[in-house]
């Protein structure tokens, strides 16, 4: 793990402050992942598709249903995304 400095004059005011941005950071992510969940899986049904086929290259595009495809494929993306950058917020570690 890499240790990152802020230099401040007021060390025990810059704290609290990027205690608070971290974590609203992290429920404004919290509440992405949720949403995005809600779509994957409303397109997944609308669609009846395993999300593991779809992910494994297993389910056939048609010319109904590729636009959809890629919509849920984008979303499956941006949830990957997502959950990568919670982990790393949930990682961090604000010394004193």
């Amino acid at each position: 793990m890499q240790t990152i400095s802020i230099k401040s004059s007021s060390s025990e005011k810059i704290i609290p402050l990027l205690t608070n941005a971290l974590d609203r950071e992290k429920r404004l992510i919290v509440g992405s992942l949720k949403k995005i969940s809600e779509k994957i899986d409303s397109l997944a049904k609308s669609l009846s598709v395993d999300i593991d086929k779809l992910v494994a290259g297993e389910v056939e595009h048609t010319e109904a249903n590729d636009m959809k495809l890629v919509e849920l494929e984008g979303e499956l993306k941006i949830l990957r995304h997502l959950e990568d950058e919670l982990k790393e917020l949930e990682s961090l570690e604000i010394c004193r």
